[in-house]
């Protein structure tokens, strides 16, 4: 009987109905030490807790304490969410949207929210959410939740939103961004930040050409109401416009904090990590080093004005994102006390800056790496490399990199990279093709990493990521004024749509569909571009006809170029997809480890421990141990010398011992782990929690279960 099935033959608390609600209880201080009051632990992200009763000398015995299943997991669906636990109740998101309160020692509901319409109910609706937010003044408490573009007040005792805020209880994310909603398209994955009476966000935009702006917002926690705006892409006249070649009548966007917002209460200031500028892979439209693209970002939270930035990618050319919020620690370099801010990068890349200058505590060099040759394109001629902590990943691709597990492994992974040469770190995208590592999910991803205050070790687990990376010459025109809807729809798929599902709409399965002869019915194609699915943006700014056309287009793909006689033309260079460099059976077609945990001494700028993080059954079975997985979800750490971790394609919680990083412990879950654990205590019992929703990204099944553990009661 295997692990998956002992455990949904176990008694589960089916969530069909809600007890009675909790109990109003006086609103206090935030409880740091026995609640997980925050996303990612606390203001500073640091994903730490000061509880020991669960240690290395007793973690042998952990056990589960209470499960549930949510019960709306549906195909692709994933649950990243990391708990909050506020005075006993436990705050969650669920794979479709809702929000459940539940007690914390047992499970048992207390109420539900669900934003869904009817339609998206019948459907299999998914989002990506990490999370919700708390605020409280007085007696009013709140709990904040985003889906689709709107963010949600709920009243934290009763699960009703409150009807005060903002429109009828729900803020439209798409306004206040100085251009017209009706052509925004943005969604929120991870929790707004909280300081004072502030909501502060930022956004999840589409990576294609048309995309939104990434812009920083901030708004009253209490009535909605705006407050300020921080431009990630500066307007005429701001910081930071002159590293930009404008080009008329062109759309910028991207450039955003999709890993949400870290806060320092002292300072009285927000910090923030952004992303590319759009397009991803090709930038001719936009030369130049792009700020705000790609940098960390610290601004007063009062007002939005920037304190400082520091540029991890110029000209971002590849999907170098800055995933995670960046990580406030406190650290003693040579003897001196030092307030830091910590980026994590895909790049494997750890920068570690002054938290009051944004200067470097650590040396960085700004190395030359290779020109673009792909025609209007400049890619900027250095990149910055941090020389202490040195690289988490490998940093590029060449020959004896190819899987060496067994001959055959080596063999079919150089077959399935014929046509792709190798290359280092930052080689520009080109007709020719290359294997990129680390790859779009490399390095660091959206979890972050745990920080111990005590000894100044951060405990990070990364991917070696891989892809194969190709563009592909698409002629669009200047004017699509008298274009049939069908030639439309088809340069809106391609401009928009193309860099994940594919110029021949092959996709990447299962991560990402395959759209060539979908037998969905037009009004469920329509609806999902227009609200987004799981990790899929929405793309809420087309018109009725513009939809129209792209369904079309998806009806009857044709491989046949527009007749663009006597029209002007441009030609840009997309990405033919995002084309892992894996098997059919998820194997990287790179060497061992495709996964790892590293301890990071931060004081010092080195690393004291790395170790493979998960293993894939099908290798174990031949004898294949300790290779590493791709994984998301983040580790955090306890002051019992513990660094729990989920996140790997063994669908495995870990405990590693934080000095030396054995493992001591771990239990198979019924569904992949991809998320960070929440550990708190209730009543003097410590418990560690993890949602296991499974989900394409790894490329593992969906599901829907929350798990809590705890030492067996004496």
């Amino acid at each position: 009987m295997t692990a998956r099935y002992l455990f949904l033959c176990l008694p589960l608390l089916l969530l069909v109905g809600c007890s009675q609600k909790p109990e109003s209880k006086s609103v206090k201080q935030l409880d740091n030490y026995r609640d997980w009051a925050i996303y990612r632990g606390d203001q500073k992200a640091n994903q730490f807790s000061e509880l020991d009763q669960i240690n290395a000398s007793n973690v042998a015995r952990l056990e589960p304490a209470w499960m549930i299943n949510t019960g709306d997991a549906s195909r692709g669906s994933a649950m990243q969410t990391n708990p909050i636990i506020i005075d006993d109740v436990f705050y969650m998101v669920t794979p479709a949207g809702r929000v459940l309160a539940l007690d914390g020692a047992t499970g048992e509901q207390y109420w539900e929210f669900d934003p869904r319409t009817p339609e998206q109910k019948n459907s299999g609706y998914s989002v990506i959410n990490r999370g919700v937010a708390y605020w409280a003044d007085g007696d009013e408490q709140r709990i904040f939740h985003s889906t689709g573009s709107s963010l949600y007040a709920i009243d934290a005792q009763t699960g009703k939103l409150v009807g005060t805020f903002a429109e009828s209880g729900a803020l439209d994310l798409r306004k206040n961004l100085g251009m017209d909603p009706e052509f925004v398209s943005c969604k929120m994955t991870s929790p707004v930040a909280v300081f004072e009476d502030y909501l502060i966000l930022g956004t999840s935009v589409s990576e294609g050409f048309g995309a939104s702006p990434g812009h920083i917002r901030a708004y009253s926690a209490r009535t909605g109401e705006f407050r300020w705006i921080f431009h990630t892409i500066p307007k005429k006249g701001e910081f930071g416009h002159d590293t930009w070649e404008w080009v008329e009548g062109e759309s910028y966007g991207g450039a955003n904090a999709w890993g949400g917002l870290t806060i320092d209460e002292k300072r009285g200031w927000v910090f923030g990590a952004t992303g590319s500028p759009t397009y991803d892979f090709y930038g001719a439209n936009r030369k130049g080093k792009g700020l705000f693209g790609n940098c960390v970002l610290a601004l007063d939270a009062r007002t939005g004005e920037r304190q400082w930035h520091f540029q991890t990618v110029h000209h971002d050319i590849w999907d170098m994102d800055n995933p995670p919020a960046p990580i406030l620690v406190e650290l003693e370099i040579d003897n001196e006390p030092r307030e830091a801010v910590v980026q994590m990068t895909k790049m494997g890349h750890l920068f570690v800056l002054d938290r009051g200058t944004g200067e470097p505590i650590f040396p960085v060099e700004e190395r030359p790496v290779a020109a673009s040759d792909i025609p209007g394109e400049e890619a900027w001629p250095t990149q910055p490399f941090p020389v202490k902590p040195p690289p988490l990943v490998r940093q590029g691709f060449a020959e004896d990199d190819f899987n060496d597990t067994t001959p055959e492994a080596y063999a079919a992974a150089a077959k399935m990279a014929e046509g792709y040469s190798g290359g280092p770190i930052f080689t520009p995208p080109s007709l020719r093709g290359h294997v990129i590592v680390p790859g779009m999910s490399g390095g660091m991803e959206w979890h972050g990493a745990s920080f111990d205050p005590s000894n100044g070790m951060l405990y990070v687990n990364v991917n070696e990521s891989s892809n194969l990376m190709r563009l592909s010459p698409v002629t669009t025109l200047v004017d699509d004024e008298g274009l049939s809807e069908y030639d439309k729809g088809k340069l809106l798929y391609q401009l928009n749509c193309s860099a994940c599902h594919g110029l021949q709409l092959q996709g990447a399965p299962p991560v990402v569909p395959a759209l060539a002869l979908t037998d969905k019915p037009d009004g469920e194609l329509i609806n999902t571009i227009e609200e987004g699915r799981g990790a899929m943006p929405s793309f809420n700014n087309f018109s009725n006809e513009e939809l129209s056309g792209i369904v079309s287009y998806l009806r009857n793909p044709s491989e046949e170029p527009l007749d663009v006689s006597g029209r002007e033309t441009r030609t840009v260079y997309l990405l033919q997809g995002y084309n892992r460099f894996e098997d059919e059976n998820w194997i990287p077609g790179t060497k061992p480890p495709w996964g790892s945990l590293a301890a990071v001494d931060l004081n010092a700028g080195t690393i004291m421990w790395t170790t493979t993080l998960g293993e894939y059954p099908e290798l174990v079975k031949r004898g294949i141990r300790n290779t590493g997985t791709r994984n998301f979800g983040g580790s955090v750490a306890t002051a019992g010398g513990l660094i729990f971790v989920a996140a790997t394609f063994d669908e495995k919680l870990r405990a590693f011992d934080t000095a030396t990083g054995k493992i001591l412990w771990e239990y198979q879950l019924p569904y992949g782990g991809y998320a960070t654990p929440s550990v708190y205590a209730i009543d003097g019992r410590q418990y560690v929690a993890i949602c296991s929703g499974g989900g394409p990204k790894v490329g593992t099944p969906s599901g829907d279960a929350v798990l809590v553990f705890a030492l067996p009661e004496e």
